[in-house]
């Protein structure tokens, strides 16, 4: 078990959904920064074939795709960028770890300043209002009503 696994479940524990929103903005924010970078710059089948994922052949074999495999045509097709983004987001996992546990706790302390504020605002407009000595309408015809009402 990794020291970090136990820092995130008592991050979990103890921010909870803050946590949750925290950690799945970090997860798609690099899954589409990933997706972008590699359909934008690098190219799937150019890194597949650079590690040895896909072979040259394979790629300019576009004649016959039932000979390249189930595999290469998923690595090699219209989804390869993100399978590619995929399989790197995972592979950041304890990149973004740490990323989730700096952030939620100043994410939980801004969204409670946030609403400190919204609560001391409200309270303060409900005191500004202004105050009469005279009673509203509603105010002088409520008692009467329940005298006329009593007799």
């Amino acid at each position: 078990m990794f020291k970090s696994e136990g820092r995130v479940r008592e991050l979990f524990r103890k921010y909870g959904k803050t946590a949750l929103a925290t950690h799945l903005t970090v997860y798609g924010v690099t899954f589409a920064g990933l997706y972008f970078a590699i359909e934008n710059k690098l190219g799937p089948q150019s890194l597949l074939i650079k590690y040895g994922l896909l072979s040259d052949k394979q790629v300019k074999d576009e004649a016959n795709p039932q000979e390249r495999g189930w595999f290469n045509n998923l690595l090699s097709g219209p989804s390869s960028s993100i399978a590619l983004a995929f399989l790197c987001n995972k592979a950041l996992l304890p990149v973004r770890a740490p990323i989730t546990l700096g952030l939620t706790p100043m994410v939980a302390r801004a969204l409670h300043q946030r609403a400190a504020t919204a609560a001391t605002a409200a309270a303060s407009k409900q005191s500004s209002a202004p105050v009469s000595s005279t009673p509203t309408a509603s105010q002088a015809k409520t008692p009467y009503v329940k005298d006329k009402a009593a007799k």
